[in-house]
């Protein structure tokens, strides 16, 4: 019965935190109350117009993990329209790979871009560019993250496959940036302190498009 309550609870907060969205916005507003902005080139070739807009945003002064960084924390949502269009429609997708609260809240880093926020890479050859949120969970500078792309005119998140072979939405990063090899590949870095692999790495992943996965190729330690 407790965990009911306690499902019923946070359905309750997410409806609340997405009632505070507008379901779409036009261009000018969504323009001007943009806290990031972007042109995504989609799946198909057509490039989309992103805009990350903040509800009940506010400035973090001295935030313990980046103290000098101008920072800002909000509830955020993506709006998206093609490239000319007038009205830009809030998407479903869900943003942020970890779980916030009061004490540790969704935050963009005006600052250095590859920390808190979204991250734009450009595709290669016919691939799509890549829409990337990070949101740093330890002080010793590890990240969440997740990659986005624009397909059938939505935002739609990419899935990591793990050792495992199962899919998750999201894995650890570290402040260097996610890019894609020249190749095709994706190349996502991270850390680890356990011994005796103590080191940084990078792991390749193949895109696959269709079912929106990621495929780790293989592992390479920097």
């Amino acid at each position: 019965m407790r965990n009911f309550f306690a499902a019923a609870l946070m359905i309750l907060f997410a409806a609340h935190i997405c009632s505070a969205a507008q379901s779409a916005l036009d261009r000018t507003t969504a323009d001007s109350r943009a806290r990031q902005s972007f042109e995504l080139r989609s799946v198909e070739g057509a490039v989309y117009s992103v805009r990350i807009v903040g509800e009940d945003e506010k400035l973090l002064h001295d935030w313990f993990w980046a103290q000098d960084d101008e920072i800002f924390s909000g509830n955020y949502f993506a709006y998206v329209g093609t490239k000319n269009s007038a009205t830009l429609n809030l998407q479903d997708a869900e943003l942020f790979a970890d779980a916030y609260s009061a004490e540790n809240p969704q935050r963009i880093n005006m600052t250095r871009t590859n920390r808190d926020g979204f991250n734009f890479v450009s595709g290669v050859d016919s691939l799509p560019d890549l829409l990337v949120s990070k949101i740093q969970i330890t002080g010793g500078g590890y990240f969440n993250m997740k990659i986005f792309v624009v397909k059938d005119g939505r935002l739609q998140q990419l899935n990591f496959i793990g050792d495992d072979g199962k899919a998750q939405n999201s894995r650890d990063t570290i402040a260097s940036p996610t890019t894609y090899r020249a190749d095709g590949k994706i190349s996502v870095p991270w850390h680890t302190n356990a011994a005796p692999d103590a080191g940084t790495y990078e792991t390749l992943y193949t895109l696959d498009i269709d079912n929106l996965i990621l495929i780790p190729a293989h592992t390479n330690k920097r």
